[in-house]
C-alpha cells in the first residue's frame, strides 16, 4: 500500500504539480493611493527533476527601456518543505500553502514587530494564472500593491488585455453558491459548501485591478489585531473565485481560503 503524504509533502505537491513550466506575463505595481508606479513584462520558469524533490525558478524581466534582469532560486525538499508550508529560499520567513488547481498564497505566518510584511495571493484557471501582491512596512503602513497576470508561454496570444491602470470600482452581484476549500496553519485541509464571505474590514483598501481582479487588504496592520487579506477574479459573467488569509489577534495566520463559486444564468 502507497504510504499516505504528509501535509507538508501533499502542501509542496500541489504547488509544483500545477506551477511547473514558464509563465509569462505582465507586472504592474503600485503607490497606495492606486497610482501605477511601474509596469513590466515577464517570464517566471519553474524547472525540477523527476521526483519534484529539486526545484530551480528563473525569473527574468524585460523593461519598457529595453533593460533586462533575472533572479534565480532553487528549492529542495529536504531544506524548503517544512510543516508550516515550503519556504521561498530568498525569504526564510516566508511560507507558501498551494491548493491543488493552482490558487496559493505566499505569506508570513506570524507578524513580528519591525519586520517586513509581504504577501501574494495566486488563482488560476488552467493555462492562466494571476496574483495581487502587497508589502507593509516595518511600521505595518501598506507600501504598495502589485497584479500580476500571467500564463503559459506555448499560448499563441494572452487572454490578458494590456490595460495596467486602476479601473472604477464594480460590484460583484449576489447570489453565488460553491465550495470553500481551506488549509489551515497545520496545512490540514478542508472544504464545507458556501457563498460570497469576505467582511469588510475598517481601513480597508480595496484596488480594482483591470481584467476583473480586485485586492481587498488593510491599509495599516497593527500588532495583536485581527485583519484578512483577500483577492476576487471575475473569470466570468457567473464563474468567480476568491482566495483570502485570515490572521487572528495573536497576529498569527488562522487559515487560507479559497472559493470556487457560481451563479445560474438568469
Amino acid at each position: 500500500m502507497k504510504e499516505r503524504e504528509s501535509a507538508a509533502i501533499q502542501n509542496w505537491n500541489s504547488f509544483w504539480n500545477f506551477h511547473l513550466g514558464a509563465w509569462n506575463g505582465r507586472w504592474s505595481r503600485y503607490q497606495p493611493n492606486g497610482k501605477l508606479s511601474e509596469t513590466f513584462s515577464s517570464k517566471r520558469s519553474f524547472s525540477s527533476d523527476q521526483d519534484k524533490k529539486l526545484i530551480n525558478q528563473l525569473n527574468q524581466y524585460l523593461y519598457d527601456d529595453g533593460q533586462q534582469s533575472e533572479k534565480d532560486w532553487n528549492y529542495s525538499l529536504l531544506e524548503h518543505c517544512k510543516q508550516d508550508g515550503f519556504m521561498h529560499p530568498a525569504s526564510d520567513y516566508m511560507r507558501g500553502l498551494a491548493f491543488k488547481n493552482g490558487a496559493a498564497a505566499w505569506l508570513v505566518p506570524q507578524i513580528i514587530p519591525n519586520q517586513y510584511f509581504p504577501m501574494e495571493l495566486f488563482l488560476a484557471n488552467k493555462n492562466i494564472r494571476l496574483s495581487v501582491g502587497m508589502l507593509y512596512g516595518l511600521n505595518g503602513t501598506l507600501e504598495r500593491t502589485a497584479c500580476i497576470r500571467e500564463q503559459r508561454n506555448h499560448l499563441a496570444e494572452s487572454p490578458w488585455t494590456d490595460d495596467v491602470q486602476i479601473i472604477p470600482a464594480w460590484d460583484t452581484g449576489s447570489n453565488w453558491r460553491g465550495i470553500t476549500h481551506i488549509i489551515d496553519a497545520a496545512l490540514q485541509r478542508s472544504k464545507v459548501k458556501g457563498t460570497l464571505e469576505i467582511p469588510v474590514q475598517p481601513g480597508e483598501k480595496i484596488y480594482f485591478f483591470p481584467d476583473n481582479i480586485v485586492l481587498r487588504c488593510p491599509e495599516q496592520i497593527t500588532l495583536n489585531k485581527p485583519f484578512s487579506v483577500s483577492s476576487i477574479w471575475l473569470d466570468s459573467s457567473y464563474k468567480l473565485r476568491t482566495i483570502m488569509a485570515t490572521y487572528g489577534a495573536d497576529s498569527r495566520l488562522i487559515d487560507v481560503r479559497l472559493q470556487h463559486l457560481s451563479r445560474q444564468t438568469p
